[in-house]
């Protein structure tokens, strides 16, 4: 009985060495395929420590519809990441503080960061624009666009400072340290 188990654990780590071998290939083409260069794909383009960035696109029969189409998403997709990094930021706070209700402390630094994302949507910076004709007479415009994360921490902290129900509950310099930390990787 031992034998047998021996050789099918053999057997099995062998077929599985034989299976990854040949997993390292590169994809191809199909007939009929072609390899698209995106738009805005470059490292200048993409987040960094500094600033959050995003590039979308937009089609439309008019240049100036597919420029805000475009432009919107890029928005929408950029305030979705904030969103996502201020959650994190708001949760490590209220792991970290030991004084005062954390739910309730999350819950309105939550709210006040939607609010404070949502204005600071509206300025972000376009890095690069790009717009194309379409054979069919219809545009097709790109847009990379960033927000500044140092902007978005003064106005965070700034809001903090606002509320005077915040400025009791949250230690102003302890969520900017983890703000940092969180948001600056």
């Amino acid at each position: 009985m031992k034998k047998i188990l021996i050789y099918a654990a053999s057997a099995i780590m062998i077929s599985s060495m034989l299976a990854s071998c040949g997993a390292s290939k590169k994809v191809a083409a199909t007939e009929g395929e072609q390899e698209v260069a995106l738009v805005f794909d470059e490292p200048q383009y993409r987040s960094d420590k500094n600033y959050f960035r995003d590039s979308q696109s937009g089609i439309s029969k008019d240049l100036s519809t597919a420029k805000k189409v475009a432009m919107q998403n890029t928005r929408q997709s950029i305030g979705a990441m904030v969103q996502a990094q201020i959650g994190l930021v708001v949760e490590n706070y209220t792991a970290n503080d030991q004084a005062g209700d954390a739910t309730s402390v999350g819950n309105d630094l939550e709210e006040m960061g939607r609010t404070v994302v949502n204005s600071q949507l509206s300025g972000l910076e376009i890095v690069a624009e790009k717009a194309f004709k379409l054979p069919d007479g219809s545009y097709r415009y790109h847009v990379c666009m960033q927000l500044d994360k140092d902007a978005l921490g003064d106005a965070l902290t700034a809001a903090v400072e606002k509320d005077s129900k915040l400025k009791l509950k949250v230690k102003k310099d302890s969520f900017r340290a983890i703000y940092d930390e969180v948001i600056k990787k």
